[in-house]
C-alpha cells in the first residue's frame, strides 16, 4: 500500500478542531436509483466540531476532474452548543447529524430544503463519553462518564436507560455488528456488556493498569445495500491510471474483530470481549487514535512519537512528530505515513471508499491519500514529482507529454475546495464573480469603536470548516447616515506588485483601526500560507446599469475642504461622506487611502448605494432599496440593482471623474431594471 499528504496549503479553523465524521452523498439524480457505492462515495459532507462550540459541515469530493459541478453551497456552520463540541456523529441510513458538546448537550440535525435545523435536543447536565448509531441507523446509545447509558430511537423515544455503578469512569460505548448487543470500556481497563434490553450480561478486566480509549470493529459502521451495478458503469468512470488513488476491492469472509486501544499505545484485536488470546499491536505512539477503514481490511492509528526520532525543523528546536501507522486484520504492520505536524492527532476518520484519511491536528485539517494496493512505479513518480513542485500551475513548465501532465496535476486537486482566497489574488477575490455556481455565506462583526479613526470598524468573514475568515473590513463614516468605507484588500499601492502577507495580515493591516472583534485566529493559522481557491460565488449575470459618472462645478472646491471632515480620522486626509456634503473627490486622494468601495445613503436609511472607489472598479456597484408600509401592515420589501462586474485590463481601463451621487430625499427610482426583489 501507499499513503501521502494530499499537496497543496494546509487547511485550517480558527479554532482547534476536535472531533470528525464524514458521509457519503447522493447525487440527486440517483435519490431513486439503489445505492451503487463507488458513485454514492465520490462526494460527501465531512463534519467537524471545534473549540468555539461550531458545528461544520463542509462539502468533499474524490473526482479527479475539475469540471465537476459542485452543490451551490458547499459550507455550513452551525451554531446552537455553549460549549465545545466535542463528539459528531453521521447517521448515513436518515441522514441525520448528531453532535455533542462539553456541558452534555446534544443535538440532532437535519437537512431540509437546504437548511439545517434541529430535530431533537437532550441535555441531562452530564459530560457525554460517547454516541453511537447502531448499524442500520434506528438506535442511537449514548454513554455518559458519571456511568448513566442510555438507548433511543432514531426519532428521539427512550428505549431503556441504566445506571451502571462503577468506581471508573464509561470511556465509550459500541454496538456489535448485529445490534443485539452493546460493549463499554472503562478507565480501569473493563468492558462491560449488555443486550439490546439493557440486561448485564458480563464484566470483562482486559488490562490491569491500562485504561480503555476506544471500542470499534472492523465492519462498515452502516449496512447500506449495494446494487448490482459495477462500478465501470458509473459516467464518470476513469481507469486507476487516470486517478491518484484506486478503490479498493471490498474484503469478503472477513469475521468481524473487535479493536480496543488502550492508553498506553497498545491495541488488542480479539475474536469477541472473552477472547482469551488476543492479538496486541505495539504501536510504540501515545495519545493514540484508531479507526478501520470500511472495507475492515486495513487499521489507521495515529499518535505521537514516545522515543527520540526526531527531526529537526529548519529553524526550530528539536521536536516530535506525529505519525499514522496502517495494520492488516492479522495485526502484522503495513506502512507508516511520517508527517511534519507537531501536535497530537486528535481525531482520524475515513472517507470516500477509504481512498482518503482525514485527520485533525489542532486548528489544522489533513487530508491523506491512500493506495491500497502495490503502488505503482507512475504513482510514486506523480508523488516525488509533485512534491518538488510548488502549485499546480507549474506542471505546464515540465517537457511531458499531455496525458502525463494530466494525470500529474491531478495529485494537486483538492479533497476539500477551500472557499477561501489565495492572498495574492484577494482583491480579484472580493471584486469579481468566479467561474462556478457556488455561494459564499459570510458572517459580519462589528469591532470596538475608536475614537482615533472615527467610527465602528466592521469585519465581514467566510464561514469555512466551522471557523471564520477574514476577508474584507470596513468603516462607518457617518454619525447620521449609516454610511461606510470598504477597505482595498491589497495594501500595496503599486499596481504590479502582488503582495505576500498571510491571509489574516493582510485584511488586518488594511484597515487602520484597532480589531478587538472575538475572533481570535491561532498562531498556525496565521503563520501558513492560505490555501488556494477556486473561487466559489458566482453572481448571476445581470443587466448592467448605465449610470454615467457626471462632472460637477463644485469638484475645484471640494479638494481643500477634504481634510475638514468630522468623519474620519484627522491623522489622515478624510474623503468626507458625499451623502451630507455633495461634493466629488479628485480620484488621486481616494486611492492613497486603499478604498476599494463607499456606501451611500440618504437620510432615512432607506435607500442605499455602492459606489466604487478604486480605479479598476466602475462608478456604480449596485444600490439596495427598502419599502415599507405604514404601520407596517404589509411586509419589507427590499429591491437591489447589481450590475456585472467584468474583469477589465488596466491597460484599457478609462479612468472617468469620479462622481459617488447619492439618492436625493425625495427620489423613488434608481436609473436601470430592477434585477432581483425580495
Amino acid at each position: 500500500m501507499y499513503a501521502a499528504v494530499e499537496h497543496g496549503p494546509v487547511l485550517c479553523s480558527d479554532s482547534n478542531i476536535l472531533c470528525l465524521s464524514w458521509k457519503g452523498r447522493v447525487p440527486k439524480s440517483e435519490k431513486e436509483k439503489p445505492v451503487c457505492r463507488r458513485r454514492y462515495y465520490e462526494e460527501g459532507w465531512l463534519a467537524t466540531g471545534n473549540g468555539r462550540g461550531v458545528v461544520g459541515v463542509t462539502f468533499t469530493s474524490s473526482h479527479c476532474r475539475r469540471d465537476r459541478s459542485t452543490p451551490q453551497r458547499i459550507n455550513f456552520n452551525l451554531r446552537g452548543h455553549n460549549s465545545e463540541v466535542v463528539l459528531v456523529r453521521w447517521n448515513e441510513p436518515y441522514q441525520k447529524l448528531a453532535t455533542c458538546d462539553a456541558d452534555g448537550g446534544i443535538f440532532v440535525w437535519i437537512q431540509y430544503e437546504g437548511r439545517w435545523s434541529v430535530e431533537l435536543v437532550n441535555d441531562r447536565g452530564a459530560q457525554v463519553s460517547d454516541f453511537t448509531w447502531s448499524h442500520d441507523g434506528t438506535q442511537a446509545l449514548i454513554s455518559y462518564r458519571d456511568g448513566f447509558v442510555l438507548v433511543g430511537s432514531v426519532s428521539g423515544q427512550r428505549h431503556w436507560s441504566s445506571e451502571i455503578n462503577l468506581e471508573s469512569q464509561i470511556t465509550c460505548g459500541i454496538w456489535t455488528p448485529d445490534d443485539q448487543q452493546v460493549l463499554f470500556g472503562t478507565a480501569d481497563g473493563q468492558v462491560i456488556v449488555m443486550d439490546c434490553h439493557g440486561r448485564m450480561l458480563a464484566h470483562v478486566l482486559l488490562h490491569e493498569s491500562d485504561g480503555v480509549l476506544g471500542m470499534s470493529w472492523n465492519y462498515p459502521i452502516f449496512l447500506v445495500e449495494d446494487s448490482s451495478e459495477s462500478d465501470t458503469d458509473s459516467d464518470d468512470y476513469a481507469p486507476p491510471q487516470d486517478g491518484p488513488a484506486a478503490y479498493p476491492i471490498p474484503v469478503q469472509n472477513i469475521k468481524p474483530l473487535l479493536t480496543v486501544s488502550f492508553t498506553s499505545g497498545d491495541i488488542s484485536l480479539m475474536n469477541n470481549y472473552d477472547d482469551l488470546s488476543p492479538t496486541v499491536i505495539r504501536s510504540g505512539l501515545k495519545e493514540v487514535v484508531a479507526q478501520w477503514c470500511t472495507q475492515g481490511d486495513l487499521l489507521a492509528v495515529a499518535g505521537m512519537e514516545r522515543q527520540a526520532q526526531l527531526g529537526e525543523l529548519a529553524n526550530g528546536p528539536l521536536l516530535k512528530s506525529a505519525m499514522v501507522k496502517f495494520y492488516n486484520v492479522r495485526g502484522e504492520h503495513i506502512f507508516t505515513l511520517d508527517t511534519l505536524v507537531q501536535r497530537p492527532i486528535i481525531s482520524i476518520c475515513w472517507g470516500h471508499r477509504d481512498s482518503r484519511l482525514l485527520m485533525a491536528s489542532g486548528p489544522a485539517l489533513y487530508v491523506v491519500r491512500v493506495e491500497h494496493r502495490v503502488s505503482s512505479l507512475q504513482l510514486l513518480c506523480q508523488q516525488a514529482i509533485a512534491s518538488t513542485l510548488r502549485e499546480d500551475k507549474d506542471v505546464s513548465k515540465l517537457a511531458l507529454p499531455p496525458r502525463l501532465c494530466s494525470y500529474l496535476s491531478t495529485a494537486f486537486i483538492p479533497t476539500i475546495k477551500p472557499p477561501i482566497p489565495d492572498p495574492n489574488n484577494m482583491r480579484d477575490f472580493v471584486s469579481y464573480p468566479s467561474a462556478g455556481n457556488e455561494r459564499l455565506h459570510c458572517t459580519m462583526k462589528r469591532t470596538e469603536d475608536d475614537p482615533e479613526v472615527g467610527g465602528p470598524c466592521y469585519t465581514l468573514y467566510l464561514e469555512y470548516l466551522g471557523g471564520l475568515v477574514p476577508i474584507l473590513k470596513g468603516r462607518r463614516i457617518s454619525k447620521l447616515r449609516p454610511e461606510f468605507v470598504i477597505m482595498d484588500p491589497r495594501t500595496d499601492s503599486k499596481s504590479d506588485e502582488i503582495y505576500g502577507n498571510s491571509l489574516i495580515s493582510t485584511v488586518i493591516d488594511s484597515c487602520n483601526c484597532s480589531d478587538s472583534s472575538d475572533i481570535e485566529l491561532s498562531d498556525d493559522w496565521a503563520a501558513k500560507k492560505s490555501p488556494k481557491i477556486s473561487r466559489a460565488s458566482k453572481s448571476p449575470k445581470l443587466p448592467r446599469i448605465s449610470i454615467e459618472a457626471r462632472k460637477s462645478p463644485k469638484l475645484p472646491r471640494a479638494a481643500p475642504e477634504i481634510s475638514r471632515s468630522p468623519r474620519l480620522p484627522m491623522r489622515k486626509p478624510s474623503i468626507g461622506s458625499p451623502s451630507l456634503t455633495r461634493r466629488e473627490f479628485p480620484f488621486e486622494d481616494i486611492t492613497q487611502h486603499n478604498y476599494l468601495a463607499q456606501v451611500t445613503s440618504n437620510i432615512w436609511g432607506t435607500k442605499f448605494k455602492i459606489v466604487g472607489l478604486a480605479a479598476f472598479l466602475p462608478t456604480n456597484l449596485g444600490a439596495v432599496i427598502y419599502k415599507t408600509s405604514l404601520l407596517h401592515l404589509q411586509p419589507r420589501q427590499m429591491t437591489i440593482y447589481l450590475p456585472e462586474v467584468r474583469k477589465i485590463s488596466m491597460d484599457y481601463i478609462n479612468l472617468p471623474v469620479f462622481n459617488p451621487n447619492v439618492f436625493s430625499e425625495d427620489e423613488d427610482d434608481l436609473p436601470g431594471d430592477a434585477v432581483w426583489t425580495d
